[in-house]
């Protein structure tokens, strides 16, 4: 079912992309408005949905990514009315349900545990418009770093302590979890409508790759997004 809803939406994007390029010398595009975003900065608020995924590792471990909403914010700049460069952050929480693998021989039971993951990444992300218009198609590519954290448990409390000027011996700690980071990568479609001189909208879906090291390569996750901007 995930399957399908992603592509329907895949496929409606492709088709909304392809109708208004087409659609770039007719009488309707020619009623649209011009834009004047050229060399102007931008400030945005990406709101992206998350579908489920199942990532599976080495041995037969797996783990099952419920669906969620990720939030961020991001700044760029338009060099004309086509291109734009952005840099965004963006960070998200959801659960998932982990199914660890047996590595004895003979094998025993698999046994599932459930935990909250939360996860942020920095990215910089080159955009084209079609047309330089208030209503344009638009595709985009970018690299950045993405950190996530399991929040399981590697090892024992650890705290430290300290003399304040103020308010004498203090001391604090922190619990020690299981973190991955590396590189993603990622490419999106979908389109722009500026209904004020200063206010935008993109509507989108993107893919991105994202590296877990040697136990899962490099995966790909489709996420939908809505993002609001104002330019000045």
């Amino acid at each position: 079912m995930r399957q399908r809803v992603q592509w329907a939406m895949i496929i409606l994007l492709v088709l909304g992309t392809v109708a208004g390029i087409a659609a770039d010398s007719s009488r309707l595009m020619a009623e649209i408005k011009a834009s004047n975003r050229a060399q102007t900065w931008e400030f945005t608020i990406p709101v992206r949905y998350f579908p489920g995924y199942n990532v599976d590792f080495d041995g037969g471990s797996s783990v099952d990514l419920n669906d969620d909403l990720g939030w961020g914010f991001g700044f760029g700049y338009n060099f004309n009315e086509k291109l734009n460069l952005n840099f965004e952050f963006a960070w998200m929480s959801a659960n998932y349900k982990a199914t660890f693998a047996s590595a004895e021989a003979p094998p025993i039971a698999d046994f599932t545990a459930s935990g909250t993951y939360d996860a942020s990444s920095s990215t910089v992300n080159l955009t084209y418009y079609f047309m330089p218009k208030t209503f344009t198609p638009y595709i985009s590519g970018g690299v950045g770093w993405t950190w996530i954290d399991s929040n399981i448990p590697v090892g024992p409390p650890q705290g430290f302590c300290w003399w304040d000027p103020w308010y004498g011996q203090v001391c604090s700690g922190y619990q020690p979890t299981a973190e991955e980071s590396g590189w993603s990568y990622g490419f999106g479609l979908g389109v722009r409508f500026e209904p004020k001189e200063s206010f935008f909208l993109r509507v989108g879906a993107n893919d991105n790759w994202q590296d877990f090291g040697g136990h899962a390569g490099t995966t790909d996750f489709w996420s939908y997004r809505l993002d609001l901007g104002w330019r000045f």
